[in-house]
């Protein structure tokens, strides 16, 4: 019975002792690890040798020509005006 609680202590402090040796070494590690990883993923998507040509000619661009008036359809989809009184 002794030798079965010495080996419950035994193994709870070797469990304490790899978690602070994690806590001190591994971890720190990962956090650069991973920041470095992100900067890469940062630095790669402003990289202007990484961008695609978009003059290839794929796609439309539709831009409004014509008449400089406005429609009642236009003022529609603005929204509504609503006009507040103050209440006393």
């Amino acid at each position: 019975m002794l030798e079965f609680l010495f080996w419950i202590v035994f193994i709870f402090i070797v469990i304490g002792y790899v978690f602070r040796l994690f806590l001190r070494y591994g971890l720190p590690w990962l956090l650069t690890r991973f920041m470095k990883n992100q900067q890469q993923k940062y630095s790669d998507s402003f990289n202007p040798n990484n961008f695609t040509d978009q003059t290839s000619g794929k796609g439309n661009i539709n831009t409004p020509t014509g008449d400089k008036k406005k429609s009642n359809n236009d003022k529609d989809d603005f929204g509504e005006y609503v006009e507040f009184e103050d209440v006393e």
